[in-house]
């Protein structure tokens, strides 16, 4: 049996797998630290809540609570035109909104710091055209925004009364014949 020789590149490799095996074995283990402080509770800024959404049942205009998410005050509107829970669906009720929305609140200097007015709009996702609402619709979209704290007054694209350039007018008020 004759033995090869083996080169200087094999030894070195050889070598070098061998320390960092002895490297690996020493520092396999977790050294005891004590007790550190992870500081305090997890502190969270927005409050996720509820949000109430105005659907339909048997024609009439019902609240229905939905979760809300943190930093999104006007989420309710934009849910007004997804399909209802199966929840929601169960218990017979329905949305006459099948535009998405959008809205943001808008405040006059003058105003208190808290009440403002209610644009609501098409969502920019879909052709902005003028849309025939129906009164259904008109006091989901109003009761809705209503709900929302700190609002006074909903102005919507295509709303009752639409100005020239298209906006109108809608308050919860004013659909008390279609309330449940």
């Amino acid at each position: 049996m004759t033995r090869r020789r083996t080169t200087m590149r094999e030894r070195l490799a050889r070598l070098v797998a061998a320390a960092l095996a002895v490297v690996a074995a020493a520092a396999c283990g977790v050294q005891p630290t004590g007790v550190i402080g992870a500081g305090g509770p997890v502190e969270t800024r927005g409050r996720a809540g509820t949000i109430t959404v105005y659907l339909l049942w048997q024609g009439r205009v019902v609240p229905s609570v939905r979760p809300g998410l943190p930093d999104h005050p006007y989420l309710a509107l934009s849910q007004l035109s997804i399909p209802v829970t199966s929840e929601e669906r169960a218990r017979g009720l329905y949305t006459e909104v099948h535009r998405p929305l959008q809205a943001w609140m808008v405040q006059a200097a003058s105003e208190p710091q808290d009440m403002g007015s209610l644009t609501v709009d098409l969502s920019s996702a879909v052709p902005r055209r003028r849309v025939h609402w129906s009164r259904a619709a008109l006091a989901q979209i109003s009761c809705t925004a209503q709900a929302v704290p700190g609002i006074r007054d909903v102005l919507l694209w295509s709303g009752p009364g639409a100005d020239k350039d298209g906006w109108g007018s809608a308050q919860c008020e004013d659909y008390r014949d279609l309330m449940r």
